[in-house]
């Protein structure tokens, strides 16, 4: 009896390899549209559900409509934007006066104390703190240290000079620099280390912020090592290419 099966061949891996480089390089593309997409329709879901429909109700009224029309409808969710937009601005406002401060403090202080809130409410203002305020972070120059053990290095940023107290204990000059976590950079830790011991990289902060959000996998397209070749095969990390570090070449 004949075996008619055949065996497909697995592609070759370089096909593999390429097929992954693309997979990588698409999710890098796609993943902050739809997440920005998705973030922008949960915060229209909310004002539209919990303001939206309430003014639309109450214009439909005041027009004496006998049922609500598309227009009011639209009219509701537009007008619910404008309020949302203008209690934005006025807590912006608030915040500027000495008496605004005081009761913004006031909340966060009775936020950070209740029970259940003060869980999540820390890390909630850190991550809007981070993109929304207007005090950019000092970062000097994109360095790679030692850290957390010789012979490992972490990249991160200098922040400033080391403290007195330090120096003098030490002997020597330091500096303090802010280690981004991976894969939320908005984190890290602040070491000191010897000025000598720091290996200064041509990295922007954009960059490097790409690089720890992705894991490592998003590495500037000048700075990928070549990948050794043993057996005919390339063995290594896989690049990962990103559009707009080739915008910014």
């Amino acid at each position: 009896m004949s075996d008619d099966t055949t065996t497909v061949p697995a592609p070759p891996p370089n096909i593999r390899k390429r097929i992954t480089r693309f997979l990588f390089t698409g999710l890098a593309v796609l993943l902050p549209v739809f997440l920005t997409a998705y973030i922008v329709f949960v915060i229209y879901r909310f004002v539209d559900t919990n303001l939206g429909q309430w003014l639309a109700q109450h214009l439909s009224e005041a027009l004496r409509e006998p049922t609500m029309s598309p227009w009011t409808r639209i009219a509701g969710d537009v007008l619910a934007v404008v309020v949302v937009l203008g209690v934005a601005v006025s807590a912006g406002a608030l915040m500027a006066s000495y008496i605004g401060r005081r009761f913004i403090g006031g909340v966060q202080q009775f936020m950070l104390k209740t029970p259940g809130i003060r869980v999540i409410y820390p890390y909630v203002k850190q991550v809007t703190d981070f993109f929304l305020t207007e005090k950019k972070l000092r970062f000097h120059n994109v360095v790679a240290v030692p850290y957390p053990r010789k012979g490992t290095y972490s990249i991160g940023f200098v922040t400033g000079e080391s403290m007195k107290s330090i120096n003098q204990a030490v002997g020597e000059d330091m500096v303090h620099v802010f280690i981004p976590s991976s894969p939320t950079p908005i984190t890290g830790y602040v070491v000191f280390l010897p000025r000598r011991e720091l290996i200064n990289l041509p990295l922007t902060v954009d960059e490097v912020l790409r690089f720890s959000i992705s894991g490592g996998v998003l590495v500037p397209p000048r700075e990928v090592v070549e990948a050794a070749i043993e057996g005919g095969e390339h063995h290594g990390a896989v690049q990962a290419t990103d559009p707009a570090w080739a915008a910014d070449d």
